[in-house]
């Protein structure tokens, strides 16, 4: 059974507490799980008054958090935690099911909801989900992200890709590949919808994103966008001020089991007010002052104006290729201070490179997933991802992760390294780019470019390796990776300076791996 005991208490929303006290699961009652701002309080009741005045069906919900507290509840019910980034909880919210619609034991997963409210939902084909809030304080990166969970069908296992990705990744290409427990029939997809709806774009099209009242509307029928922006106007909501996700027509939409389902998210991630208690990005995610309203037209016989598939849109990034030479030098000179010296110059002969996961064989980027039948993870046109394959630490083994930085190459607003413990692919641990800038300088004397090149060590024990390592050095205790588990290490690129998306990740040079022994 769920401890709520477990949970900081910061982390603990006020949906778990109505939860564990049974308190009733509709009505008004929901409403003070989140606490909404008077100014968007007032739009919400407005516009739900306006939308039911004009025969549309509207029910609210509420938003939570789903933090690494909340990952043993989704272990549970589906084997794995998706490879969540522990340093930034996700936002999602959980939403009453419209009459008929099928509603299963995964209908509720990341973390526990109030009864009669689900987090894994299916779209009515003339719905429209819409968000009112107060955006939080100034971060690095902030998104609103729609994402098809999981659909009735199966993998393309004849495919050359599937095949593929078996051969690059062995035992783990099962988290590429997966079904959902006790539905062989339906598979995990998870992969995202559009292009998100970040805060460069917020900002763009309505002067600014952070500290503002901003409002989204994510539905697979033109006529409800169209709709509700007619009611936002009503209410004196600015059009510049709502942004639309569309839900695109290859999307099997409707409430019946055999169509797809879905979950949102919000990424909220390094405030810059981050690292302590009691900080407004603290109180936001404490706060959550957001609203969540589902709205449908009841009228089956009018037609749907569905939208084209999505469109992705183009990224560039800085070339990093130029820097390979100097991680070689890099990897060498460590290599030489350990004592333990590679046979070529670069370490070609020991060093493993990480794998991007947006070009071939994977293509981990939601629409070009869903053809094969993947599992997307979780994916986000945001960022540009890089993964190593699992490694043990139960014999001393000892890491060093080297790579280049993007924050410094021109190529992320900010970079996060990820710790994930394999057998349930949970993340529990994430190094910053600020941890990451400058960690290779102490080899500025051997090779080039250090400035835009990050250097960690990852093992069990770190003490008496000071030197080695120059201080640079993540311990993974058995409390993290238990014995007889594997940890893998993932890279992520966020938002390319000046741009809307993240980098191209063929630009990008792969990070590279040496491991060593305990001299």
């Amino acid at each position: 059974m769920f401890d709520y005991r477990k949970i900081p208490g910061c982390l603990l929303s006020a949906a778990a507490l109505l939860l564990a006290a049974g308190a009733p699961a509709r009505g008004d009652s929901v409403m003070s799980i989140n606490k909404v701002p008077g100014q968007v309080e007032s739009k919400a009741r407005r516009l739900m008054h306006d939308l039911k005045k004009q025969g549309f069906e509207v029910s609210r919900g509420y938003f939570k958090l789903w933090s690494i507290e909340d990952c043993q509840y989704t272990i549970d019910k589906m084997g794995l935690c998706f490879g969540n980034n522990p340093a930034a909880p996700y936002i999602t919210f959980a939403v009453p099911p419209w009459p008929g619609e099928f509603v299963d034991s995964k209908s509720n997963l990341w973390g526990p909801s109030v009864p009669g409210y689900i987090d894994v939902y299916r779209f009515d084909p003339r719905e429209a989900i819409v968000i009112l809030g107060h955006l939080p304080p100034p971060a690095a990166y902030f998104a609103e992200q729609t994402y098809l969970f999981t659909r009735q069908g199966a993998f393309s296992t004849d495919s050359t890709r599937y095949k593929e990705i078996y051969e690059k990744f062995g035992a783990f290409a099962n988290v590429f590949f997966s079904t959902v427990p006790d539905n062989p029939d339906r598979i995990v997809a998870f992969s995202s919808l559009s292009n998100p709806n970040n805060n460069v774009v917020i900002e763009r099209k309505s002067e600014a994103a952070f500290d503002r009242i901003r409002h989204f509307i994510i539905t697979p029928d033109r006529f409800m966008e169209q709709a509700v922006r007619e009611a936002f106007a009503g209410i004196s909501v600015r059009d510049m001020d709502v942004f639309t996700e569309p839900v695109p027509s290859d999307m099997k939409v409707g409430l019946d089991e055999a169509s797809d389902n879905f979950s949102t998210f919000l990424r909220y991630a390094q405030p810059e007010d981050e690292g302590a208690q009691g900080t407004r990005s603290d109180k936001w995610r404490t706060n959550l002052p957001l609203v969540v309203l589902r709205v449908r037209d009841t009228r089956s016989y009018r037609e749907v104006q569905p939208y084209p598939p999505v469109v992705l849109e183009t990224r560039t990034a800085v070339d990093e290729h130029s820097l390979e030479p100097d991680l070689g030098n890099l990897l060498f000179a460590i290599s030489e201070r350990w004592g333990q010296p590679c046979a070529t110059a670069d370490c070609s002969d020991r060093a493993e490179s990480f794998i991007d996961l947006q070009t071939a064989p994977v293509f981990l980027v939601g629409p070009l997933c869903n053809e094969y039948g993947e599992n997307c993870a979780g994916d986000n046109w945001d960022t540009a991802y890089q993964l190593l394959l699992p490694k043990s630490l139960d014999n001393g083994e000892i890491y060093a992760v080297a790579g280049s930085l993007g924050t410094e190459t021109g190529n992320a607003t900010y970079v996060g390294l990820g710790i994930n413990q394999v057998s349930n692919f949970t993340g529990v641990a994430n190094l910053s780019d600020s941890k990451l800038k400058g960690t290779a300088n102490g080899y500025g004397g051997q090779t080039g470019n250090t400035d835009k090149i990050f250097l960690y060590y990852f093992t069990r024990d770190c003490s008496d390796l000071k030197y080695l390592t120059d201080g640079h050095c993540y311990e993974i205790p058995e409390t993290m990776i238990p014995p007889g588990d594997q940890f893998l290490l993932t890279i992520r690129d966020y938002i390319v300076p000046d741009t809307l998306r993240g980098p191209d990740s063929s630009l990008i040079l792969p990070a590279m791996v040496l491991e060593l022994k305990r001299p």
